[in-house]
């Protein structure tokens, strides 16, 4: 069976290589060791969250800002547990529980497209892939955290691979009229609040204007447009 994983999920573990070493050499210059690095790596299940922890970190942002703007860019996990929960009606709590609790993004788009589509696949092989995914982070995170205790890489380089990927997944997006006003309006709030003086909440304040921004936009529209179907 992990053999079988392995072969359908090498792709995704190599990406976490290639993106967890320079979240590994960020978390490094944090002033983390390398045990703390794998530690946090293989129980804070998001990547993204990684990166902006310690570039606010380093940016001297306050403690309650970096803690309101990781939860607000990782909430989205609790949609992925409440939508994969329905494929899991054989399993256990216990068994829901831990695949719930171990998602990556990654793992959850297999696991649901491989539930969905009714393959020999269940909670044993969505948890064992789960786990994989989290110890080839973690693993790589380390390896990053140790080499950039030796090679001197600048903060700057390691942190845009996060912008980058963002960046990746925004134009792989759909292009529709609520991701586009999410997008401008979250880029105008953090204009806003940073010609304000508001720096320590402008990432969470960007998060949640694009998205209320982007949801009554859509609410406007589609009324109008249920208006003038009748």
């Amino acid at each position: 069976m992990v053999l079988k994983i392995v072969r359908t999920v090498w792709p995704v573990m190599l990406t976490y290589v290639a993106i967890g070493a320079p979240c590994g050499m960020i978390m490094g210059q944090t002033g983390m060791e390398p045990w703390m690095v794998f530690a946090l790596s293989s129980t804070f299940v998001t990547g993204s969250g990684q990166f902006m922890i310690c570039n606010l970190w380093l940016a001297g942002v306050p403690a309650p800002s970096i803690i309101a703007s990781v939860a607000a860019i990782s909430s989205r996990f609790a949609l992925y547990s409440a939508s994969i929960a329905p494929h899991l009606t054989g399993a256990s709590k216990r068994q829901t529980l831990a695949v719930a609790a171990t998602l990556t993004e990654e793992a959850y788009g297999i696991s649901l497209a491989k539930l969905v589509e009714g393959e020999d696949w269940g909670p044993r092989e969505s948890f064992v892939l789960n786990v994989i995914l989290i110890a080839t982070w973690g693993v790589s995170c380390t390896m990053g955290a140790i080499v950039g205790a030796v090679v001197d890489v600048p903060t700057a380089i390691a942190a845009f691979v996060c912008t980058s990927l963002f960046i990746c997944l925004l134009f792989s997006q759909r292009l529709s009229r609520g991701n586009v006003v999410a997008a401008v309006s979250g880029a105008v709030s953090v204009a806003v609040c940073k010609f304000l003086g508001l720096v320590n909440i402008a990432v969470p304040a960007s998060v949640v204007a694009g998205i209320a921004i982007a949801l009554a936009c859509d609410a406007v529209f589609d009324g109008r447009g249920a208006r003038d179907a009748r």
